[in-house]
């Protein structure tokens, strides 16, 4: 009876779910990476922030100090290119060395297509970068996410609607988003055997940038009848990366406000 009395209950509400655990961000300088990062910062959580532009990580680092005072010494920003396996190994390094631990990671940075070609019209370089920043980048991540990643971690990488749907003229796109899904699910597989989650969070475009993507023509249908906000989209993105999604990994979870049932029911 009391072995019984002293366990803790699976029902138990923690209050602060986060706090104390180190989480690790790519893409922080704006939008999503951005919302997340303040996110985790008010629920008490360390953060490792990353960006590939010194301005634009600077001023969100202002943004966050002005937002967060009592923050500080909670969160570090590095200037890295995903795309370079040397800058990512050296900013995960460093992080660990500071934090002592990784609890989580977000593969947040991404380029969108924001024109529409024919894949007759397609240039291959413009094509190459796509599936440099948004797979060979995560992939880059992941590679030494895994290798530190405590035991029991989670990892979220951030798809689109077009992780495994498709419309005429986003051939790059497309397939960089549909190449992560994959991705992910084999690092699922991977990281099955030390408890490591590994999930993608599948998105429509999100304000401001979403207003200049050709699948914004679409916003009618969307459920919700707009573009999402980034603050919208961070929670679900959170959920994934804590302690009540244990059972959750090799998923993929579309926060989409109905885009995806709307226009692609038979796709």
């Amino acid at each position: 009876m009391d072995s019984i009395s002293t366990m803790v209950s699976p029902y138990a509400v923690n209050p602060q779910p986060f706090a104390g655990k180190v989480i690790a961000i790519t893409g922080t300088s704006r939008g999503t990476g951005l919302a997340l990062s303040k996110y985790f910062l008010a629920r008490g959580t360390a953060i490792s922030m990353c960006a590939t532009t010194t301005s634009n990580l600077e001023k969100a680092a202002s943004e966050i100090e002005h937002d967060f005072p009592e923050a500080k010494g909670r969160y570090w920003t590095y200037v890295v290119d995903i795309g370079k396996p040397e800058t990512v190994k050296s900013w995960i390094s460093k992080t660990v060395e500071k934090c002592g631990k990784l609890d989580g990671w977000a593969n947040v940075a991404a380029v969108e297509q924001r024109e529409i070609f024919p894949i007759t019209d397609l240039d291959a370089d413009y094509f190459a970068n796509l599936i440099d920043v948004n797979v060979v980048g995560t992939f880059n991540c992941i590679k030494e996410e895994m290798k530190v990643i405590k035991d029991g971690g989670s990892i979220v990488n951030v798809g689109s609607i077009a992780s495994n749907y498709a419309s005429a003229g986003v051939a790059a796109y497309v397939s960089a988003k549909h190449a992560l899904i994959g991705l992910t699910k084999v690092a699922a597989f991977e990281g099955a055997p030390r408890g490591i989650r590994v999930n993608a969070l599948c998105p429509p475009s999100t304000t401001p940038f979403g207003e200049f993507h050709p699948s914004a023509a679409n916003i009618p249908t969307i459920l919700k009848g707009e573009l999402s906000e980034p603050w919208e989209i961070v929670a679900s993105i959170a959920f994934l990366l804590g302690d009540e999604s244990k059972y959750v990994t090799k998923a993929q979870w579309y926060v989409d406000g109905g885009w995806v049932e709307g226009n692609y029911s038979n796709a």
